[in-house]
């Protein structure tokens, strides 16, 4: 796998997503500040060819084909059920940030779409919360999606709720409008596939003091009894990119 053309090829594509990518973490006012600059600039360690392999486990017990990465403190794995094709399940217990996990989120993806016999029917990334459950783990996607809402006109930082009264819809429009997961977007475009939060469940409230990243989100304006969504359980929909010329939106 490690010398063939298509890789070299999408190594190519992601490092030069790169610079795009720096721009979606700064634009916007969101300005994400837990993203590692150094790999923004392309300075990204294990896109080198002497990456840790991907391990393929047949779990029977699960009934799932578990794609498994290790590199340092990072163990990431992707869950592939045979009994339910086109779902799989990603989980990073990482200290990195979403960033500097890209080189080896990309070897697990490049093998799955190689290996398994189920990758035409990818359709639903189960991310689980977004909020890690792991410590230490880096909360990225739970700061983004607080100071989103912190900045929407249609959340009501004082009740901590939704202006329409759907709050699952509400973070989910809220996700893809404000791009808060511009790491997967980037992710997956060079194999030619489009990325968007489709679901939301549980989505969880506090105030803005109680958060871990209440410091930072200070410097946005935001007040300590502002109450705001900081995680939620999510489901990414996977599509193949549309024809040039055309568009598709979530």
């Amino acid at each position: 796998m490690n010398g063939s053309p298509g890789l070299f090829r999408r190594r190519a594509a992601i490092r030069s997503l790169f610079p795009t990518l720096a721009g979606f973490l700064i634009l916007g006012g969101l300005a994400f500040a837990q993203t590692d600059k150094a790999a923004l600039n392309g300075n990204l360690p294990g896109l080198a060819d002497n990456q840790s392999p991907v391990i393929i486990e047949q779990n029977a017990s699960r009934n799932a084909a578990i794609y498994r990465i290790a590199e340092g403190d990072c163990k990431i794995e992707w869950i592939a059920w045979n009994n339910e094709p086109g779902l799989v399940r990603l989980v990073s217990t990482c200290t990195r940030s979403l960033v500097m996990q890209m080189p080896l989120l990309a070897q697990i993806v490049e093998t799955f779409l190689n290996h398994d016999p189920h990758a035409g029917s990818l359709r639903t990334l189960f991310w689980g919360r977004i909020e890690p459950d792991y410590s230490p783990g880096l909360h990225e996607l739970s700061f983004r999606l607080a100071l989103a809402a912190y900045q929407s006109s249609g959340w009501d930082k004082k009740r901590g709720r939704a202006g329409n009264g759907d709050i699952n819809g509400f973070v989910k429009d809220l996700a893809n409008r404000a791009m808060i997961y511009p790491e997967l977007k980037a992710l997956f475009a060079p194999f030619h596939k489009i990325v968007y939060f489709s679901c939301v469940e549980k989505v969880l409230v506090i105030e803005a003091a109680k958060l871990p990243f209440y410091e930072q989100l200070k410097r946005h304006g935001v007040k300590a009894k502002d109450r705001l969504p900081f995680d939620c359980m999510a489901w990414f929909a996977v599509a193949d990119m549309p024809d040039k010329g055309k568009t598709s939106t979530p």
